[in-house]
């Protein structure tokens, strides 16, 4: 299991950047709940930030 730090790229309302063992990757908001479901933007909408598990499968689709 991997943690993903995710945040909200500045200046924009739909772009999230994630940070996983040393990469920062930016992906849609679209995309981010695609691949873990609408749950995941949950946290991101109301704290601005949030921590997702992914599993090596979820990973390998952010790239």
């Amino acid at each position: 299991m991997h943690e993903l730090h995710c945040t909200w790229v500045p200046g924009t309302i739909d772009i999230v950047r994630l940070k996983v063992s040393g990469r920062t990757i930016e992906l849609t908001s679209t995309r981010l709940a695609r691949i873990f479901g609408a749950q995941a933007l949950n946290d991101l909408y109301l704290k601005g930030r949030t921590i997702l598990k992914a599993n090596p499968q979820q990973v390998a689709l952010l790239a």
